[in-house]
């Protein structure tokens, strides 16, 4: 079998194979160029004469003359050529993880019992979140921001977004309740202090407007997470409405609010854990899928309307 193969000096601006197919009964000629300059194209040139020199070596040792290719033939061997260097390009590509259900685990894993303490179940009270100090900073903060770094890796910029600016906010919250940095003991009377509880309560409000914007973001994604968003939502202006009573002496009320913070918290925890749950179940392999109601279907199907 004779084979001849050109290369061209430039190969990103013109790159050509010659191939002699059988025995030397016929053969083929592929060839794709791109040119943008002139040095370019008089490369071209060259190489069309070299081309042809060969051809016409061919043609007086085989006594055939070569195959003129039409040029839907030649788009079809060009398009030939392209498909199997993609397939073969992807044979040995690394592929990620999915990071979402570790977001996931890691918010509920500090969440759920917030807001059971914010309900007040159990007997418990406010002073029960000491004992959460940990796992604010391991879990919600760390975790989080780990499982945040993750998904940007993998260009989940949403994901990515959500994951560490809720892992900074419980590493702020573990920070403001950790009795070894005595925040609240600058204060004159401590927790109890309306500035203090007036700049928590500007803190929450931000945060009621930032979970407003993941929530319509979200409406991109599935129903379960835009529940998550708007359900968080609430919990942060509820919690930002408390502290802002307790700066104003009102303590009942503040406590009313909190408690209504905490019983949308635990629908959070609700939707989020079902999402979780299905994330994991698809992660597996499983011959079942729970649905998440996915909102790309709904704009598949509004645009066919359309």
């Amino acid at each position: 079998m004779t084979r001849i193969l050109c290369l061209i000096r430039r190969p990103q601006a013109l790159h050509m194979s010659y191939r002699a197919l059988g025995e030397a009964d016929s053969y083929s000629l592929t060839a794709s160029y791109y040119y943008s300059s002139r040095t370019a194209y008089t490369d071209f040139l060259v190489a069309m004469s070299d081309i042809e020199k060969i051809s016409i070596e061919q043609q007086e040792y085989t006594g055939h003359a070569p195959v003129q290719l039409t040029s839907e033939q030649f788009d079809r061997l060009l398009h030939t050529s392209q498909t199997n260097t993609n397939s073969h390009s992807s044979v040995g590509v690394h592929r990620f993880g999915n990071a979402t259900p570790l977001v996931l685990i890691t918010f509920l894993l500090v969440e759920a019992p917030t807001a059971f303490i914010q309900m007040g179940w159990g007997g418990s009270n406010a002073t029960a979140n000491a004992v959460l100090i940990g796992p604010y900073y391991l879990l919600g903060g760390l975790g989080l921001i780990i499982s945040g770094v993750m998904e940007w890796i993998v260009g989940n910029t949403f994901s990515c977004i959500v994951a560490i600016t809720f892992g900074g906010n419980w590493l702020a919250v573990a920070l403001l309740a950790d009795p070894a940095h005595g925040i609240a003991s600058t204060f004159s009377d401590g927790i109890n202090n309306p500035e203090y509880n007036k700049g928590i309560m500007f803190y929450f409000a931000f945060w009621t407007f930032l979970t407003s914007v993941y929530f319509v973001a979200s409406l991109r994604t599935n129903l379960a997470f835009a529940g998550v968003f708007f359900n968080v939502t609430f919990v942060n202006a509820l919690n930002a409405a408390g502290y802002g009573e307790l700066g104003n002496g009102n303590v009942t009320v503040a406590n009313a609010l909190f408690k209504a913070g905490g019983a949308f918290g635990f629908v959070v925890v609700c939707v989020a854990g079902y999402l979780f749950v299905a994330l994991m179940l698809e992660s597996v392999g499983m011959p079942f899928r729970l649905p998440v109601g996915e909102f790309s279907s709904f704009r598949t199907s509004k645009a066919k309307l359309s």
